[in-house]
């Protein structure tokens, strides 16, 4: 059985930020054996729909602070944290993360967003206090 994986994110980011992130730990969490992918579809026209994940990924808000305290916490819970610094965000290349992170202290990395993976009981202790991800309150 997959492990269940929730994915939280920094809610006053901006939306490009938001997508970045999601799509870089949903690719991370899937090559981690997050998910297999379900098979090929056929819609009722005939055309062809290519499998997706066959797992539901919860998606929710927490400010960087909490995402700090997430990826702390997720080792001594049997929880493996996948995280989106700032860092990763600010660098052309992997190389170049590689570098910008073994040059920076813990303390000095901002968090954008984190992908929990683990059993689902030890997941759904790290984030249950915490909200859906919703658009912002549009401003009248």
């Amino acid at each position: 059985m997959p492990p269940r994986c929730v994915l939280v994110l920094d809610p006053a980011a901006p939306r490009w930020l938001i997508a970045n992130a999601s799509a870089v730990l949903g690719a991370s969490a899937g090559a981690a054996g997050a998910a297999t992918l379900g098979p090929d579809l056929t819609d009722a026209s005939g055309s062809r729909w290519p499998g997706i994940a066959e797992i539901v990924v919860p998606v929710l808000a927490a400010p960087p602070a909490e995402l700090a305290a997430l990826r702390a916490a997720a080792p001594d819970a049997g929880v493996t944290a996948l995280a989106f610094p700032d860092l990763a965000q600010a660098s052309p290349t992997y190389a170049a993360f590689e570098e910008a992170m073994t040059r920076t202290p813990t303390d000095g990395i901002g968090l954008h967003a984190v992908a929990l993976l683990g059993p689902g009981n030890a997941v759904r202790r790290l984030t249950r206090h915490l909200s859906a991800l919703a658009d912002p309150v549009p401003v009248p």
